[in-house]
């Protein structure tokens, strides 16, 4: 005889072999609701329970057989509410079974506050419960039997909703302490006080000053090659690199760039060019590509300074720069025309001014063209990043470069 035989009303005791699954455990309440001729119910209207207490509280449990206004196509929506007069957190399930009592539909089990019946949020819905085919097929005797399972929940139960503290991964701030620490490092830099950026050295060795840096090869030579290079291992472990050709402040900068630090803008703004020249000359491309940004927000290009500046960003290849002059240019075509002497222009760049007047003709002139031709420097530079691939070349360069990934 099934279990779920509709005709017989006998109690039953359950004896569990074993320990019962989450779903089934002592703890649990279970209520059998049937909908009885469930087939005839209309699919556009929601059909109650009659009230049954558990837990000291009221419960209705509803059906909608065609779903709610926001379930899915097909999917049959039951919804659980409070009818007391005060509210009960449990957690709760529902199950559905066939007439061999074997179950066809479990919903997990979830924890919800229910609000007294006066109150919003006093039913929860479940608005794709299952799609009503399958619970046609699942009837017994015409009847859909649902079993509503409840339980308070345990005082011990941690509550997920609770933002927990994480603590961050270690290795950026154990790689930043690492910066300028002398008992570690195994390159040491003798900078020259009177280091200067345009070549010119101090040839006065008596009075000659440094300023020293220590550092760690493994982290100095997947930064820069040109670094890399220059700190060769020596037979005592110990390298020692001479720089005459930096600041001593730009170079502490770029070593504290490479173990992760980060400059301020007002510090990169007051150094840029300094920055972009040390960098350009020992292959620092990011922080090089970082105090281009900041150069170029921070400049006011006039007549007065186009030229020396797009001439400055052909000699340090700076695709931003000489992005900006060049909108610059065809913005300001008609004034620049006698005004500006262009004998100096660059004839290898006729592409980036094509490229300019171009996108100053798009209808958005935005230049957020689709054709690698046409995008801008800060796109072209993202898709390369996004790809591993090197960001630090001409326009020219980045597109090739992104044309031979993608064939």
């Amino acid at each position: 005889m099934s279990i779920y035989n509709i005709k017989n009303n006998m109690s039953m005791n359950i004896v569990d072999f074993g320990t019962p699954p989450d779903g089934l455990s002592e703890d649990w309440t279970t209520t059998v609701v049937r909908f009885h001729g469930f087939a005839n119910l209309t699919t556009t209207r929601v059909v109650a329970s009659p009230e049954f207490s558990c837990f000291g509280h009221q419960w209705k449990v509803a059906i909608w057989p065609g779903g709610r206004s926001n379930s899915e196509e097909g999917y049959a929506a039951v919804t659980l509410a409070n009818f007391s007069t005060t509210s009960i957190k449990i957690q709760y399930s529902y199950s559905v079974r066939k007439e061999n009592g074997k179950e066809v539909v479990y919903h997990e089990s979830r924890t919800e506050e229910f609000s007294a019946a006066s109150e919003d949020k006093n039913a929860r819905s479940v608005k794709n419960f299952v799609k009503r085919s399958k619970l046609m097929e699942s009837l017994v005797y015409g009847s859909l039997v649902i079993e509503v399972r409840m339980k308070l929940p345990s005082t011990a139960t941690t509550d997920k909703s609770i933002t927990q503290f994480i603590p961050t991964n270690p290795l950026y701030k154990n790689v930043l302490q690492k910066f300028m620490d002398e008992e570690t490092a195994d390159v040491v830099f003798e900078v020259d006080n009177e280091s200067s950026q345009n070549g010119e050295e101090h040839t006065n060795k008596k009075s000659r000053s440094t300023t020293t840096f220590y550092a760690h090869r493994f982290i100095l030579q997947d930064v820069s090659t040109m670094l890399a290079e220059l700190c060769k291992p020596a037979e005592d472990g110990i390298i020692t690199v001479s720089i005459t050709d930096v600041k001593p402040g730009i170079f502490k900068h770029m070593i504290y760039y490479t173990y992760g630090g980060k400059l301020s803008e007002d510090e990169v703004k007051t150094n840029a060019k300094d920055i972009i020249n040390a960098c350009d000359k020992y292959g620092l491309v990011h922080l090089k590509l970082e105090a281009e940004a900041v150069y170029v927000k921070s400049t006011e290009f006039t007549m007065e300074n186009i030229m020396d500046n797009l001439l400055y960003a052909d000699a340090k290849n700076l695709a931003l720069l000489k992005e900006v002059v060049m909108d610059y240019i065809v913005s300001n075509k008609g004034d620049i025309i006698g005004k500006v002497s262009l004998d100096i222009f660059p004839g290898h760049l006729a592409t980036d001014l094509l490229t300019a007047v171009a996108r100053g003709e798009e209808t958005e002139g935005e230049g957020n063209s689709t054709d690698c031709n046409k995008m801008r420097v800060g796109t072209l530079r993202k898709m390369l990043d996004e790809k591993g691939l090197d960001v630090d070349g001409s326009r020219e360069a980045m597109i090739a470069l992104l044309k031979e990934e993608s064939a």
